[in-house]
């Protein structure tokens, strides 16, 4: 009877996990904005028609708007990441994949297991920063 319980419970819990890990949400719903995000694995995913270096420069920018506390960064040839750190020591991550030369796709990812309402406030200070540029 108890191994049933725990089946069924674990399998409820896995089905929401995959059921909430792959939603797609608005970038921006403040500015009613068109573009749209994956929240996926724990970030939030959102492709955007601009080069990598602009979209390195506007995740510098949001990240340093909105107070976080910039740690490092590192450039690959396709990727570059951007660290930061909130209150609380959580980790922030930005990862900016170059798709093509006017197409990248910018990932948010706030803590450990994620935190998309917060890694949309993000993604959407990025995306009022590449419109602004």
């Amino acid at each position: 009877m108890t191994t049933s319980v725990i089946r069924f419970i674990s399998t409820l819990l896995l089905a929401s996990f995959f059921l909430v890990a792959c939603q797609s949400v608005t970038v921006n719903p403040k500015n009613d904005s068109s573009s749209t995000a994956k929240y996926q694995l724990n970030a939030l995913v959102s492709v955007f028609e601009t080069d990598t270096d602009t979209a390195f420069r506007a995740s510098i920018q949001a990240l340093d708007i909105l107070g976080y506390f910039r740690t490092g960064e590192t450039h690959d040839e396709l990727e570059t990441f951007v660290f930061a750190r909130k209150v609380g020591d959580e980790k922030i991550v930005v990862r900016i994949t170059e798709l093509s030369p006017e197409q990248s796709q910018v990932s948010v990812r706030v803590g450990m297991i994620g935190n998309m309402p917060e890694s949309q406030v993000i993604l959407a200070e990025i995306e009022d920063s590449i419109l602004g540029q």
